[in-house]
C-alpha cells in the first residue's frame, strides 16, 4: 500500500487528523481513536522521542514542518525527519518543502489559505507547482465556500484545518468533500465514522 493511501484508509476509520500542540497531550492522543497525528509543537531536541512514543502506538505521524523550533526549512530538515525522526509524512505551506518530501519517499500535505480571494489564487498557483499528496486548507470552515473551486484544479484529497471545534463542524467539513478535518481540540479525537449516518466521501 502506498503511504497516501495509507492514509487514506486511516481517515476512512476516524477522519480526524489530531494536531499536537502540546507535549503533555501524547497520553491523550495515544489513547484516543485518531490513527494519524500531526506533530505541531516541539523543537530539534525532542521531535525525534515524540514522533517514537506515536509510532510505538501505531500512529501514522505527520509533522507540520514550519512549527517545529530550531529546524531549518531546507533538504536536510526533510531529511533528518525522515531518516532520524522516522516520521510518515510532512504538513507545510512550503511548496519546495512539499517536493524535497516527495523525494524522500514521504506522504506530503502542502496547506493553503482561504481567508479571501486573493489568498485562495495565490494558494492553487502553489500548489500547481508542488502537486503535494493531500491539500490542507485554512481555516477548516472556508472548506464549505471554497471545495468546489479547488476540485475543479486538483484531484488531491482535501483536508480541513483550523478553527474546528465540534462535531457538526466536523459533519459540515465532511459533507461538504474533505476527507478528514486536523484539530487540536481533544475531544473531538475520538470521532469515527459511526459518529456519521452515511459515509461522506470516497478515497481517490
Amino acid at each position: 500500500m502506498l503511504p497516501q493511501d495509507k492514509v487514506l484508509a486511516a481517515l476512512q476509520v476516524c477522519p480526524i487528523v489530531a494536531s499536537l500542540q502540546k507535549p503533555e497531550m501524547i497520553p491523550t492522543v495515544i489513547n484516543s481513536n485518531v490513527r494519524i497525528v500531526m506533530i505541531s509543537s516541539g523543537d530539534i531536541f525532542n521531535i525525534v522521542e515524540i514522533s517514537q512514543q506515536l509510532r510505538k502506538h501505531k500512529k501514522i505521524v505527520l509533522v507540520h514542518v514550519d512549527m517545529i523550533g530550531g529546524m531549518a526549512r531546507d533538504k536536510v530538515a526533510i531529511k533528518y525527519l525522515k531518516e532520524k525522526a522516522d516520521v510518515d509524512g510532512i504538513v507545510t505551506p512550503n511548496g519546495q518543502l512539499v517536493a524535497t518530501g516527495h523525494k524522500e519517499g514521504l506522504v506530503t500535505a502542502q496547506r493553503i489559505f482561504a481567508h479571501d480571494t486573493p489568498s485562495v489564487i495565490s494558494g492553487i498557483n502553489a500548489l500547481r507547482q508542488s502537486k503535494p499528496d493531500f491539500i490542507e486548507i485554512m481555516p477548516g470552515v472556508a472548506v464549505l465556500k471554497v471545495y468546489e473551486q479547488i476540485r475543479k484544479h486538483f484531484q488531491q484529497p482535501i483536508i480541513a484545518a483550523g478553527l474546528i471545534k465540534s462535531t457538526q463542524d466536523i459533519k459540515q467539513i465532511l459533507k461538504a468533500g474533505a476527507v478528514g478535518a486536523d484539530t487540536s481540540t481533544a475531544s473531538l479525537w475520538n470521532f469515527s465514522v459511526a459518529n456519521l449516518t452515511a459515509k461522506p466521501f470516497s478515497t481517490i
